[in-house]
């Protein structure tokens, strides 16, 4: 099982995994750490992906490509000073493209180095 571990100080959007052509990232493990955040963290792990153009059949109506798709696949909040780890809700996530993950505060982007996100995940 790949992990990645990640600090949400230096970008509010940080990328997890890169997009695999002909595979699905299907995560197993999210842990987050905020021991040393200095304020609560709204976080929104996103698959990020591009479609192809194509037709839709039943009209015969072309859909044009699509680059950087965002969808929200899980959205956690983790008080300040917390831990939190993540198996057993994952089951049914699965990310088409890549994964990244968004830190907020009150709604907000917001950047802070005492966050930190570690995503283990296995390819379908």
């Amino acid at each position: 099982m790949p992990s990645i571990v990640v600090d949400m100080g230096t970008l509010t959007t940080e990328p997890l995994v890169t997009e695999k052509r002909n595979a699905k990232v299907k995560p197993s493990l999210i842990m987050v750490d905020n021991v040393d955040a200095l304020a609560d963290s709204e976080l929104t792990f996103q698959d990020i992906f591009n479609t192809d153009a194509s037709i839709v059949a039943a009209t015969g109506a072309a859909v044009a490509a699509v680059a950087g798709q965002v969808v929200n696949r899980l959205r956690i909040n983790v008080s300040m000073a917390a831990c939190v780890s993540i198996r057993d809700e994952l089951e049914d996530i699965k990310f088409l493209g890549g994964a990244q993950v968004l830190r907020e505060e009150a709604g907000a982007p917001a950047l802070d180095g005492g966050c930190h996100v570690t995503l283990g995940y296995d390819l379908e």
